[in-house]
Order: structure tokens, then sequence, then C-alpha cells
């Protein structure tokens, strides 16, 4: 299983639930270009620029087809490889991907990428959450250092631009991808304002759809056990377990 986190955040991202997968299947966390500890060069920052980077990574390890779990833009890099890669994908589980939404929130791109000391990156992070006592300064301080690296605000920025028209980006990838049999499922909180579930999208895309109550932009951080219990269903179902 590959694990694609979200735009800002790290393979970090994933703890609470890889232990879990990792029960059944081998799992492997990444960091993508501009985040974590991978190196600050986005390219042009776009989706197809990412997925080509994961597309090459899996080729290289030998490791497709694998079962796909992304959120955000994680989930918008996981829904392009399907259709540009289908042979590397087995399965899409997606929380909140980008592209099935109605739109990322502009301004929490823009504030994020341009936060400059600790308690503005705060204010900043607890927007993603229902409840702002789960960002503690900790994550702040990760979030900003990590912007704070040479080049790595000028990656996200380009990422920032492409994930501002990412939903007609992925337009033919979300039709193409609703007319397969390809097992998926997508988890969405409730009152996610970063970006809002667009309902005729997701039916374009097909599969299953869950709706965690409670949570923001970050239910697998937010609501884990909600999570986990999705993750079990889903796999269980194509023989997990």
């Amino acid at each position: 299983m590959l694990l694609l986190h979200g735009f800002g955040s790290d393979r970090m991202s994933w703890a609470l639930q890889q232990a879990g997968l990792a029960t059944f299947s081998s799992t492997v966390a990444v960091d993508l270009p501009a985040h974590g500890e991978s190196g600050n060069d986005a390219g042009d920052g776009t989706i197809v620029f990412l997925s080509e980077i994961i597309a090459s990574f899996l080729r290289a390890q030998k490791a497709a087809p694998a079962h796909f779990v992304g959120h955000s833009l994680g989930g918008a890099i996981a829904i392009d490889l399907a259709h540009h890669h289908p042979d590397l994908i087995a399965s899409l589980f997606l929380v909140a991907p980008a592209g099935l939404g109605r739109a990322i929130d502009p301004a929490f791109l823009s504030d994020f990428t341009s936060m400059t000391s600790l308690d503005e990156a705060q204010r900043v992070l607890e927007r993603l959450v229902a409840r702002p006592r789960l960002v503690n300064r900790q994550m702040a301080a990760r979030a900003l250092n990590r912007l704070l690296q040479p080049g790595a605000r000028e990656g996200l920025r380009k990422i920032a631009v492409a994930l501002a028209t990412v939903a007609e980006t992925l337009r033919p990838a979300i039709a193409a991808i609703g007319r397969t049999d390809l097992p998926r499922m997508v988890a969405w909180g409730e009152d996610d304002g970063i970006n809002p579930i667009d309902q005729d999208r997701v039916n374009a895309f097909g599969g299953s759809l869950s709706v965690v109550p409670g949570t923001r932009h970050l239910p697998h951080v937010e609501s884990p056990p909600r999570i986990d219990a999705l993750l079990r269903r889903f796999y269980g179902g194509l023989g997990f377990g």
C-alpha cells in the first residue's frame, strides 16, 4: 500500500493508520516533492509532474500494482495515476481528495505558503480541524520549519497554483475512472471548508462515499477510529485481513 499525504504535510500524517494497515499489507508512506524530507524541486508543480514522480518510484521498486491511500493533494495524484497509469493502481482509498471537491480554499493556500511565525502557523493549521486543540505547537513548528528551508516555499507555491485548477485538470480522469470497475472509496469530513465536497464530481467518480461527522479536512487525524473502520471495511472487501 502506498500512502500519499496532503498539501503542506508529510508522510507522518498517516502514522495513526499505518500500523493497522501494516498488519495485512506492506506499506510505504512517502514525502512528496517540497514536503517532509524530500527535496524542494517541485518541477512545474502540476499534478501530472507529481504523479510521474510516484509512477517512476513504483516502477523502480517493482512494487506495482499498489493500493493507494491518498489525502487531498495525495488523492489528486492517485486519481491522475489511475487514469494515466492504470497498471500501477490496484485500488483507491481517498480522503477529501483534491479534484473531487468544489475547490481548494485559495486563502488557505496563500496563507500557508506565506506564514513566517509560529503563531501564524498555529492559526493557519487550526483551520484544517474542527477541534483546534488537535493542532499543537510541535505540529505548527514542524510545518513552519519545513517551509523555512531554502526553496521549500517556492516549491509549495508552484503546487498551490496547480491546486487552484485541479478540478478542471482532473475532469477527464474522473470521468474515465467512473466508467471502470476499479475498487475505490472516498471519505470526507462533514465540515470540510478547505476542500468542500462536490457531490456531482463524487458521483461521476463512482465508488462508495462515507462522510465523517465532526471533522473538517483531516478526518484521518481528527477521527482515527472512524477512518480505521472504513479502511478495514474497504480492504476487507478486497480480501485483506
